[in-house]
């Protein structure tokens, strides 16, 4: 796998206090997976830009709102534009800015994934399709009418279905605006692009749990135990810092 062609973009915001979530990220995890060789940026919106992005290097800016209803245009529309007209990357993940990476798990699972599944849509499925969040689960999920898509905490796509996908994106009621996964999930349902389910993504953690567990929700999974499965924790802000210094 090469982690070049791979890029990874956290949805960041100037506005406060939402921006010290992506600076949190920028001194905790987003160096770790630099020196593994993976593209990293941060995106802002920024409605007063010339062209339809301004790219800075470490962050690069769309012409949008830096608000909620920039959403769609910030995470997955712009960005696809960006990325076919501009680059030579052939995965696109998308993550939330207040949810924590463990870099060699990721790695470990990226390179899993696209070697034995090779998929075109990935995330962790909402609604959570049932299955245990306690063990290791990698499974595609038919897109079979129902409302399925891959949580915004952390999804990825490839450059092969971009063009398409490009052509599906829409909003029809103004929440969707700041509903990047569910406007691309649609697309997808539309495509018949299945998603690869990854239960180490997980959209919830033990400081703000979502998903009902009729087991219970003490000992969550947490990503900051040395003994966890996951790759991906939503919900991490204010706990990277300490988290980080767990798996050092």
């Amino acid at each position: 796998m090469d982690r070049s062609k791979i890029l990874i973009l956290v949805t960041g915001t100037l506005n406060e206090p939402w921006d010290k979530n992506w600076k949190e990220c920028y001194t905790t995890w987003i160096p770790l997976l630099k020196e593994l060789g993976y593209s990293i940026k941060i995106a802002i919106g920024k409605e007063d830009i010339e062209d339809y992005y301004l790219d800075l290097g470490e962050i690069i800016y769309f012409k949008t709102s830096d608000s909620k209803t920039g959403l769609v245009d910030k995470s997955i529309k712009l960005p696809i534009r960006w990325i076919l007209e501009q680059t030579d990357y052939e995965y696109y993940f998308r993550i939330d800015s207040d949810t924590f990476v463990h870099p060699i798990r990721f790695d470990e699972m990226l390179i899993k994934n696209i070697t034995s599944y090779n998929p075109d849509y990935m995330g962790c499925v909402t609604p959570y399709p049932g299955f245990n969040v306690y063990i290791p689960f990698t499974t595609f999920v038919e897109q079979d009418g129902i409302d399925k898509f891959a949580s915004g905490v952390a999804y990825m796509l490839t450059r092969k279905v971009m063009p398409d996908v490009y052509n599906k994106l829409r909003i029809e009621n103004d929440f969707e605006l700041g509903c990047d996964d569910y406007v691309l999930g649609r697309a997808m349902r539309e495509l018949n692009i299945p998603i690869l389910h990854e239960n180490s993504i997980s959209m919830e953690s033990p400081f703000n749990v979502i998903i009902y567990h009729p087991e219970g929700t003490d000992n969550l999974p947490f990503i900051g135990n040395k003994d966890s499965h996951l790759s991906v924790q939503h919900y991490m802000n204010g706990k990277m810092h300490n988290t980080i210094l767990k798996l050092l």
